[in-house]
């Protein structure tokens, strides 16, 4: 997988500076100082609490520095003294800055990149710090600039702190599978750039790309925006930590790994334009004009829909000129859209979020154009009985809330308070924390919140809008009774553990996905309606609107619309391209044009149906009845021929030999005993063939297990006393399947006339006699051992063709082999289905 990265890496070389390098560290030196190779840079002089120098580095990149380290504390906490690399020999505990007045961190026009490469010794989900910076300008007062680091939960932040002179920031997350997956074996390149155009919507960059696995750019993982330029004051300075110290504060945010090559420039750079890409293949960034310099003739606006969630399921891609057809039903749509970039450029849309508002309608719900929203926001509705929303209301957050500091966990919660009104019509109220369109980052959390009447110290009437810490709470992935994951990726949304009281939030670096909290509950009898409540909850954010707008449209009813966005200069008014798009929702099929028509012709048609199903009904009774019949007479006829046939010839022979002995007694009584023993056989015989022919037409045997109980005994009675051994393999369970009373006779008398050939012409032997059934038909097999016969030569009695003549009869077949010395073999074959008549 990596045969051709020592290739790669033999070719690296480490940064020259150029024009736009503001400072660099190579990061070669055995100890402090590490020099700043700007003329008149500012050296790295303070290696503390347990930093190493002079540690293993990339190929052709010289050394590095080790961050795995602390000189005392508790991971985990803010007083844990990680390893740290500044500006000055110590850290400074007060207002005092390691870095001198005038120090350059950007460019003339604001712009900026900050890089470096870094190996890791753990994963970040694995670090026991707080957090892994990377590179800060941090402070113990008025100083706090900026935070460039990775989070434990895996992304990468850009955070600009309260004193910069600017908000919003950008997050993102690294990725977690590909090449450019993070490990513990190889090194990886870490930037952030910001473009100077500040408050432009994704003017800042964020870039993870693995070092030696054939990246031709920087991989970019994410963008967020900062709201102008940074102010130019500076803080105190550190590589791999933040440099504060004041009492129960110490470096807490150490990097767990090693660090090298970190570079401050004064433009945004180019994806392709850092040290892992080839010389040639490199482009020079494109410096931005400064304020006083540009000349920014009227932007042209190109507006794009990104995308369409309905029922918080992507519709896209959508046809070119096609409406969105959506089955029938009330149906949640989300637009999502905004500008295109202007350029291909590194710095991506040139229009900023305040000279610019995009405006929105859908023709058939509104009446007039809706002002859009980014960022994320608290949702409240009123539902009807029917789960319908009749009022909504959204607050929504964007930038920085009043008390941020740095996380969820240590921000300051503040107050809010907004007016909510109940229509006559509410029966449930729902709320939704939402992190809004897709490209939306940042954290939002609350940790209370109750829907009380004007005034204060009215209770709230919310039954889950206060959170504590139990069995479900305690973790972040718990859940607090009442609320529920959403979107599409409800990992998103998590519990936040803060010291007092847990709270929920939403932690989103993904510029792919959303995530939501959502809480429905009944109206209390103490909830009044058409009464204006005030909604108050407490809540903590730093959230960064992406360039994509969201416009929310909840039960929407059948019917065909066309959503309509326009984009307005704030400066003359300009307006954009239009935006538009046909949507069509199908009403309910009884409610289709076609519906009454074919509901006329089914009905029709079931009547016509059920006439024709009563006379073929009827018609199907009369030929069963018929077959039924059929096969009685058929019985009746059987029975009577076998009856005349056979009992008859033996009756007529009794009468014979009683004759017969009546002559004889006096005269030769001999020859009388003997006519009696040939009457007393005969009569014996009769009886049997009477007890078969009873067998034969009794209802009750009509079934296969006891057509194998009369075929068993039939040979033990025929083979009993005789010099053939029989040998049976019967099933030990067969079916109860019904058998008509001709298949039975047929069958039995075909096996008794085998079991008869066998006792005359194969002499002493064995007989194996099998039965199988497969399902579907049955099997007989009788194959003797006896003296054989050529079915060629040999004259055949009448006895062999009545066994195909039967089995033809009956719808089955017969196949007799045999050769001299070798015994004969016969196997008899049916179908079996079920008889007429009979259920």
């Amino acid at each position: 997988m990596f045969s051709g990265m020592h290739a790669a890496r033999a070719e690296l070389a480490p940064y020259e500076a150029d024009g736009d390098t503001l400072h660099l560290w190579h990061l070669d030196e055995s100890g402090p100082p590490f020099a700043d190779e700007i003329p008149g840079g500012r050296p790295m002089v303070g290696l503390l609490n347990g930093a190493r120098a002079e540690q293993e580095a990339l190929p052709g990149l010289g050394k590095s520095v080790s961050f795995n380290a602390n000189a005392g504390g508790t991971s985990g906490t803010s007083d844990l003294r990680g390893a740290i690399l500044i500006s000055a020999p110590s850290l400074n505990n007060g207002a005092d800055d390691n870095a001198p007045a005038g120090f350059r961190y950007f460019g003339p026009d604001g712009a900026f990149t900050y890089e470096m490469v870094v190996k890791l010794d753990v994963l970040p989900k694995d670090s026991t710090q707080i957090a892994l910076d990377l590179l800060t300008m941090e402070g113990d007062g008025a100083d706090r600039i900026f935070n460039f680091r990775m989070e434990k939960e895996g992304f990468l932040v850009f955070v600009p702190l309260p004193h910069c002179g600017a908000s919003g920031g950008a997050i993102a997350t690294i990725p977690t599978s590909g090449p450019n997956k993070p490990d513990t074996e190889h090194w990886f390149h870490v930037a952030v750039s910001y473009n100077g155009n500040g408050g432009a919507a994704n003017n800042l960059k964020l870039y993870w790309t693995r070092v030696g696995g054939g990246a031709v750019v920087a991989n970019h993982i994410g963008s967020g925006t900062l709201s102008s330029d940074l102010n130019g004051l500076v803080g105190d300075l550190a590589i791999g930590n933040e440099a504060r110290e004041f009492v129960g504060n110490a470096e807490a945010e150490p990097f767990p790994g090693l660090i090298d090559e970190v570079r401050i420039s004064g433009v945004a750079r180019h994806p392709s334009d850092f040290f892992f890409i080839p010389p040639e293949q490199r482009r020079n960034p494109a410096h931005v004009q400064t304020d006083a310099q540009k000349v920014v003739p009227p932007p042209e606006f190109d507006l794009e829909l990104i995308d369409v969630l309905v029922d918080s399921s992507s519709a896209i891609p959508l046809g070119a000129g096609k409406p969105l057809e959506l089955s029938a039903g009330l149906h949640r749509l989300d637009f999502d859209f905004g500008f295109r970039p202007e350029s291909g450029d590194a710095g991506g849309s040139l229009q900023t979020a305040v000279d610019m508002k995009l405006r929105c309608q859908l023709e058939g719900v509104d009446d007039q154009w809706q002002e859009t929203e980014v960022g994320m926001g608290l949702v409240f509705q009123a539902l009807d009985s029917n789960n319908r929303v009749v009022s909504q209301s959204r607050f929504p957050t964007v930038g920085r809330s009043e008390g941020w500091k740095t996380t969820l966990e240590d921000s300051a919660m503040t107050r809010r308070v907004e007016p909510v009104y109940l229509p006559a019509n509410a029966k449930k109220l729902k709320l939704i924390l939402n992190s809004g369109s897709r490209d939306t980052t940042g954290f939002f959390a609350i940790d209370y919140i109750g829907l009380q009447m004007a005034g204060e110290g009215n209770p709230s009437l919310l039954e889950n809008g206060v959170f504590t810490y139990n069995a479900y709470t305690t973790s972040p992935a718990g859940s607090p009774a009442g609320w529920h994951r959403g979107g599409s990726d409800p990992s998103i949304a998590r519990m936040i553990l803060r010291p007092d009281r847990p709270g929920i939030g939403l932690v989103d670096g993904d510029q792919q996905k959303f995530g939501e909290w959502t809480a429905v509950q009944t109206l209390l009898p103490a909830i009044q309606n058409t009464v204006t409540y005030s909604l108050v909850w407490y809540e903590a954010y730093n959230v960064i609107g992406g360039s994509t707008h969201r416009a929310t449209y909840v039960n929407v009813p059948p019917g065909e619309y066309t959503f309509r966005a326009i984009g307005l200069t704030g400066m003359g008014g300009v307006a954009s391209d239009e935006l538009s798009l046909a949507i069509k929702i199908h009403p309910p099929f009884w409610q289709q044009v076609w519906f009454l028509p074919v509901v006329t012709a089914a009905c029709v048609a079931l009547f016509a149906g059920a006439i024709f199903s009563s006379h073929r009904s009827r018609s199907k009774r009369s030929m069963e009845r018929l077959r039924f019949q059929n096969a009685l007479e058929k019985d009746r006829t059987r029975i009577a021929r076998d009856m005349h046939d056979d009992l008859g010839s033996r009756v007529t022979f009794i009468n014979m030999s009683a004759a017969l002995a009546q002559r004889d007694i006096e005269r030769a009584p001999e020859n009388a005993r003997r006519h009696l023993s040939k009457m007393t056989e005969s009569a014996r015989d009769l009886i049997v063939a009477m007890d078969g022919l009873v067998w034969a037409v009794d209802p009750a045997h009509d079934t296969l297990d006891h057509l194998a109980s009369h075929l068993t005994r039939l040979a033990e009675e025929m083979f009993r006393d005789t010099s053939v051994r029989c040998r049976m393999d019967i099933p030990s369970f067969l079916p109860a399947l019904p058998l008509g009373s001709d298949v039975r006779h047929h069958i039995a008398l075909a096996v008794k006339e085998s079991f008869h050939n066998v006792l005359r012409h194969a002499g002493p032997c064995e007989v194996f006699f099998s039965m199988e059934f497969d399902g579907g038909r049955i099997l007989i097999t009788i194959r003797d051992t006896g003296v054989g016969f050529d079915p060629a030569t040999d004259e055949r009695g009448h006895g062999l063709d009545n066994l195909a003549e039967r089995f033809k009869e009956i719808g089955g077949a017969c196949k007799i082999s045999s050769s001299p010395g070798s015994g004969t073999s016969i196997v008899l074959s049916c179908g079996v289905k079920e008889t007429p008549g009979k259920k």
